[in-house]
């Protein structure tokens, strides 16, 4: 099975307020990731969040990518994958791809669909179970954009061996 587009992003907390601090897509057989530095107004910022990424706002400021930069190069990735990527946390990672696209007042070009929505409901009970035994693993970086999205792939292709 070859890799479809699968997008991951981490924030600054799980808030109306919050915004992307890193984001990986797996593209074919690669994976792209950015760490994005804060736009001015982007100001919340999760304690709690830091503690599961391990990401602080003085390494964004110091290592991150313009949100302008990351917008752009996402939608010319999107344009070589069919303007579809696909995440397992649809309404989150929607939300905040749509702040930083306002931020740097560009348009979207690409949508965000739901993993799931590849998967039957047995499919869906083995991925979901999949994606656990593989976070608990220690094989990847859970909480970190490009952890998950091969965390995400990997349980993908072990719903649909199963079958």
């Amino acid at each position: 099975m070859n890799p479809i587009p699968i997008l991951d992003i981490e924030a600054s907390g799980l808030h109306f307020d919050s915004y992307p601090i890193e984001i990986a897509v797996l593209v074919g057989n690669e994976v792209r990731s950015w760490l994005i530095k804060p736009e001015k107004g982007w100001d919340y910022w999760s304690e709690t969040a830091e503690e599961m990424h391990g990401i602080s706002r003085e390494v964004l400021e110091q290592k991150g990518t313009a949100a302008e930069l990351v917008a752009l190069e996402l939608n010319d990735l999107a344009e070589a994958v069919g303007g579809v990527f696909y995440s397992d946390a649809v309404f989150w990672d929607e939300d905040w791809l749509k702040t930083m696209f306002f931020s740097v007042k560009l348009p979207m070009h690409f949508r965000v669909a739901s993993i799931f929505d590849l998967l039957s409901s047995e499919e869906t009970d083995i991925y979901r179970s999949a994606a656990t035994e593989l976070a608990a693993s220690g094989r990847y970086k859970i909480h970190r954009a490009e952890g998950d999205v091969l965390r995400i792939w990997h349980a993908l292709e072990a719903a649909k061996a199963a079958f």
